[in-house]
């Protein structure tokens, strides 16, 4: 009888541990991957101030869709996000960040911008 309990107390303890280092895992992931969400949509709110003060429409960008695929290095060299932010899921600062880019597009009339890898 006193292994039983020997071996019920030791089961719950690895069940209590495990459970526990789930919910570490998970809430450390949420918030990772809140970051990149929130870089996403730093680089993709820069991109569409930059499309709209330089005023690019639909047709700019199905004749130049190369325009319409703007990179890290244009929107520091322009002032609309700082060379030392940083890719939570690279660790690279967006001035390393080449492949990367944010595309300018139109739905029903509204200009989107959408984050891309590279």
């Amino acid at each position: 009888m006193k292994n039983k309990k020997r071996v019920l107390t030791i089961l719950l303890i690895l069940i209590a541990i495990t459970t526990i280092i789930l919910a570490i895992v998970l809430v450390f992931g949420g918030m990772r991957e809140k970051e990149i969400e929130k870089y996403h949509q730093t680089l993709e709110e820069a991109a569409c101030k930059l499309a709209e003060d330089e005023n690019y429409t639909k047709e700019i960008c199905e004749g130049f869709d190369y325009l319409c695929k703007i990179h890290n290095d244009k929107l520091i060299a322009r002032d609309y996000i700082k060379s030392n932010l940083k890719n939570p899921l690279t660790g690279k600062k967006a001035s390393e960040d080449t492949k990367n880019y944010v595309e300018v597009t139109w739905k029903e009339d509204k200009i989107k911008c959408t984050y891309k890898e590279g």
